[in-house]
């Protein structure tokens, strides 16, 4: 299991004290809500993900359900349950709500506690750190795989790719032998998103998807590395090629840098063109 858990420490305030000590503050690498669930699911089941969101809803009306009942839910690696907060003066008491709360708690048991205790989270303090969520073919919806010169979606933290540094950008490597064997095109890049397409896509099959990235830092810096492992490259079709040149993308914002395509132009065939690309800060240079 790919660990994807960071950490940066914040020094807690003591008086002149001889040997300060730090406080870890976990970082948040986004909200993983219903509909990301729901697609993860689909991309490795029969089941789509509409059906997927019809299930989770349904199991957590059940949920709610038993809690109010009184009851514990264990899911096997996590338990559920609700706890009574505040003190009470007397046993005859009755709950009040200016003084009492109920609240969930959630307790990891012993399946999941030994997945954590495999988990080694990383101070980013100590160095550069990019990390992979998920990535995601834009036309078929699917993770961690694309289909021939799809446009390839990734999202993470620390994801800020220079087109201009060689040793930074996004490619597949041979899952045994670690050498690069297709490197892709980056059409934009900014702090949690990269969008990109192999323009000329290895044999279907499976890779490790790797991105090197500095997200702006000082080129001194050794770049950061996330890698996304069993990666699936499938077969280009016609109409993920009629799709990209019906979406050709045309545009820029802050903060990002992207490659203008002519709604006509095939991936596939895209040569590179410096005057195409846009820095984000210096305005849209079209070219309809």
């Amino acid at each position: 299991m790919d660990n994807n858990i960071a950490f940066s420490l914040h020094r807690v305030s003591k008086a002149l004290t001889a040997k300060p000590f730090y406080r870890a503050v976990l970082q948040n690498n986004g909200v993983f809500g219903l509909d990301e669930l729901a697609e993860r699911l689909a991309s490795h089941t029969n089941i789509k993900d509409v059906d997927w969101r019809y299930f989770i809803n349904a199991i957590a009306d059940e949920v709610e359900k038993s809690l109010l009942e009184g009851n514990r839910v264990n899911f096997g690696r996590l338990a559920l349950g609700l706890a009574i907060q505040g003190s009470f003066a007397s046993e005859d008491e009755e709950f009040d709500k200016s003084k009492h709360r109920l609240a969930l708690f959630v307790r990891a048991l012993k399946p999941f506690k030994a997945t954590l205790d495999g988990v080694a989270p990383e101070n980013v303090a100590r160095g550069l750190t990019c990390s992979v969520g998920s990535a995601m073919d834009a036309v078929t919806k699917r993770l961690s795989e694309v289909t021939g010169t799809n446009l390839l979606l990734i999202q993470g933290r620390h994801l800020g790719i220079s087109p201009d540094n060689p040793d930074e950008g996004v490619w597949l490597a041979d899952p045994k032998t670690g050498d690069a064997v297709a490197r892709a095109r980056v059409e934009c890049s900014d702090e949690q998103t990269i969008d990109c397409v192999f323009v000329e896509p290895p044999a279907p099959g499976e890779y490790t998807l790797v991105v090197s990235c500095r997200n702006g830092a000082r080129e001194s810096l050794s770049p950061a590395v996330a890698k996304v492992k069993n990666f699936k490259v499938l077969a280009a079709t016609a109409a993920g090629e009629k799709y990209l040149r019906a979406n050709a993308m045309c545009g820029c914002s802050a903060g990002r840098f992207w490659y203008n395509l002519r709604p006509w132009e095939s991936i596939g065939s895209l040569a590179e063109d410096e005057g195409a690309r846009l820095s984000g800060e210096g305005g849209c240079a079209r070219r309809h």
